[in-house]
């Protein structure tokens, strides 16, 4: 009768005083949470959730073998994903660290280094051996850097004697007749520091912190000419008939310096090493 006449409501019978139906705990429920009174008779409307940030679920449990049913809201994340989203987590701070300008902590051996090479005393500028043609009064300075002073030997022609002086103050002497005065310096391979290859004088750079200074003389007509392993050649002035030309070498800080020194023309080679302050030690007994 109802579908025929869609004016026509139902009759409810009225309910006697005192005997109100009670109402149930989902309709409670609902009409609290959605904040209206419920009408008898009228069906209840789920209330719409208010707008808000999604809420984190906690991950759902994983199934068991018995193929129950999931009571999870979200399907659960691949482990792939659940892997990237840690290791995202884990190089965050890292990088954070890196962009903010962080610093690794040093060791002692990188801090002592450090403090040394702010220490360092650098000496004045020096040209470079590639860039001078003749060490002689108008460039009578070179240095070579550390890399190239620490490989390979020096190689010196035309000489005629030589003295040397080590780092623990071992002074000695020798010419290219073969005559020997004070003391060699053998290095760690059982050769000499410095000393006579027939008629030229080999300094064995890869140990050339273990050298403080030498000189090379020249009293015959030839000129002396220096020569790096790498190829570099520098000839020295020959002087004139007063002076002579001595070439000085000195290690500083591992720089191996070639200084050219004009000096009176002499009769005997220790007039020149009293002048440059060498004292010969005393030979080793026994040798």
């Amino acid at each position: 009768m109802t579908t025929g006449h869609p004016f026509l409501r139902r009759r409810v019978r009225p309910t006697p005083p005192g005997q109100e139906a009670r109402p149930t705990a989902a309709t409670s429920g609902t009409a609290t949470t959605s904040g209206t009174t419920a009408t008898p008779g009228v069906p209840l409307r789920r209330p719409t959730p208010p707008a808000g940030p999604p809420l984190a679920s906690a991950p759902a449990a994983p199934a068991s073998s018995g193929g129950g049913l999931s009571l999870s809201s979200g399907r659960q994340p691949a482990p792939s994903a659940v892997r990237t989203s840690a290791q995202r987590s884990s190089t965050a701070p890292s990088a954070s660290a890196a962009a903010a300008g962080a610093t690794p902590p040093r060791s002692d051996r990188v801090a002592r280094r450090l403090r040394e090479r702010t220490s360092r005393i650098r000496p004045f500028p020096a040209p470079d051996p590639r860039d001078v043609r003749v060490l002689g009064p108008e460039d009578p300075v070179v240095r070579i850097d550390r890399r190239r002073s620490a490989v390979g030997a020096l190689r010196i022609t035309g000489s005629t004697s030589a003295a040397w002086e080590s780092v623990d103050h071992v002074v000695g002497a020798a010419t290219a007749d073969g005559a020997t005065a004070g003391r060699a310096v053998s290095t760690r391979g059982n050769r000499p520091l410095v000393g006579y290859d027939g008629s030229d004088v080999l300094i064995a750079l890869r140990h050339v912190r273990e050298l403080r200074r030498a000189l090379v003389m020249g009293r015959g007509p030839d000129r002396l000419v220096v020569a790096l392993h790498d190829g570099t050649t520098l000839a020295i002035a020959p002087g004139d008939p007063d002076t002579t030309t001595i070439l000085a070498l000195s290690v500083i800080d591992g720089e191996l310096e070639l200084r050219a020194e004009p000096f009176p023309r002499a009769t005997h080679d220790g007039d020149v090493f009293a002048a440059f302050g060498f004292v010969l030690s005393a030979p080793t007994v026994g040798v």
